[in-house]
């Protein structure tokens, strides 16, 4: 993949290329009226780092302890 490319194709994410272990969440904030956090991922096609919004339609309680330390358990 040639640096012309990796610096101006289309950026196009599918949720079945990426994973929680690629994701680092940078900021958690509200925009308008709701929750918004952002995290960088890699572009599943040239690996560059894309920094991503996400904003927040559903908050559901879980059945998980916190602190989350074995990350393993969320997958099984």
């Amino acid at each position: 993949m040639t640096d012309e490319y990796a610096n101006e194709h289309e950026h196009d994410l599918e949720a079945e290329y990426l994973s929680a272990s690629d994701a680092t969440v940078l900021d958690i904030y509200y925009r308008d009226t709701s929750p918004t956090i952002d995290v960088v991922v890699p572009c599943p096609s040239c690996s560059d780092p894309l920094r991503v919004s996400a904003r927040v339609d559903e908050v559901v309680e879980t059945d998980m302890e916190l602190p989350i330390d074995d990350s393993e358990g969320v997958y099984d």
